[in-house]
């Protein structure tokens, strides 16, 4: 393979259209997706219909030749010439088209282009990488020229032909020889309309695409709001020991959300249990931080409110030296050690004593 030393190409197709053509070319913007569904329905007009024909193409990333080795095999067989540009050499044998090995500089590195030349149409696309952030590749922006103007191809190809005269003089003549046998026409009638309703189709597929994965979402959405009801209910599970009395047990760790939790279900528990007395044994918990404590004890008061007294039980040291440096008044919150003892507590407060039967 020879190739020109010439310095780098310093024009993009894209900026030449743009500027020399003026008002005869509407710029559009297009995702990389849209460029390769609108590539491929020209591509696949040359397939089915085995047209003889001239095909310049050349994508920004190297690594996408890989996904289409065997399209590019199967035009190879169909058109006279297809000359492909790239950062690196596609994996298309040489005898099978003319590569154009494009240096990290070029502009042409950054854009994406197809044009065709052929018996029932002709057509070129230029796109120019937005340079934008993107999440995924297939979302990667490009500002788009597309046409069909006799006028528009020949001045593509008016550039397109000098940059394969530098980097593949070897190749050039054969190049414009086969060029020749295909000037740019207007598109026949039937074939323009296979064209756009192939565009259609992938447009209604990414369409549906999209409305699947909508859906799919909001299933999604669904699932984890009710597993999030799920969890709520057993992160804070509210235990009627006995008519007037109910228990918390909290186990885990907590957040100022999972705190909120805890109030909202010893609020409901005492409502619809119609408690005298709420457990809040909190022995299962590792740590409370400032936050935490804060909420803990606005769900005690709450309860209180409500003509409830609150039992904290289970308290270990770390946690006890928060509550102090809180400064909580405890005089309407009684403490114990242990759950035993907050429940021995609880029936005492309803006139009620735990005995032990006799044998």
């Amino acid at each position: 393979m020879s190739m020109s030393t010439n310095a780098p190409i310093a024009v993009s197709l894209f900026s030449i259209l743009k500027s020399q053509l003026g008002e005869r070319v509407t710029p559009f913007q297009a995702t990389k997706t849209s460029l390769v569904d609108i590539s491929h329905s020209f591509e696949d007009a040359v397939l089915v219909h085995r047209l003889p024909s001239v095909v310049f193409t050349g994508f920004q990333e190297s690594s996408y030749w890989k996904q289409e080795t065997e399209r590019y095999l199967e035009l190879a067989g169909i058109a006279s010439q297809i000359c492909i540009f790239a950062g690196g050499t596609p994996p298309v044998p040489e005898e099978k088209h003319i590569a154009v090995t494009l240096r990290g500089e070029d502009p042409l590195r950054q854009e994406w282009f197809l044009l065709i030349l052929c018996t029932q149409f002709s057509v070129v696309i230029s796109g120019l990488d937005n340079q934008r952030p993107f999440t995924e590749e297939a979302t990667r922006s490009f500002e788009t020229i597309l046409s069909f103007e006799p006028a528009v191809i020949s001045a593509a190809l008016d550039y397109i032909l000098p940059v394969v005269d530098r980097y593949r003089p070897d190749r050039a003549a054969e190049l414009r020889a086969a060029t020749a046998q295909f000037p740019p026409r207007d598109p026949d009638g039937a074939i323009a309309t296979e064209l756009m309703i192939s565009i259609f189709n992938h447009m209604q597929r990414r369409s549906d695409q999209r409305v699947e994965l909508l859906h799919d979402l909001v299933e999604l959405r669904d699932r984890q709001y009710q597993l999030e009801n799920v969890i709520t209910e057993l992160a804070v599970p509210v235990v009627p020991l006995l008519n007037g009395v109910i228990i918390l047990p909290l186990v885990g760790s907590f957040d100022t959300r999972r705190a909120q939790q805890v109030m909202e279900s010893l609020l409901t528990g005492i409502a619809e249990h119609q408690a005298d007395v709420a457990i809040l044994d909190i022995t299962g918990v590792p740590i409370v931080d400032t936050a935490v404590a804060n909420y803990l004890i606005q769900a005690i008061r709450a309860a209180n409110l409500l003509g409830a007294h609150v039992i904290l039980t289970g308290i270990g040291a770390q946690i006890a030296q928060t509550l102090v440096m809180l400064g909580v008044d405890f005089s309407r919150i009684s403490t114990q050690a242990s759950l035993r003892d907050g429940i021995e507590t609880a029936l005492e407060l309803q006139g009620l004593v735990l005995v032990t039967k006799g044998r």
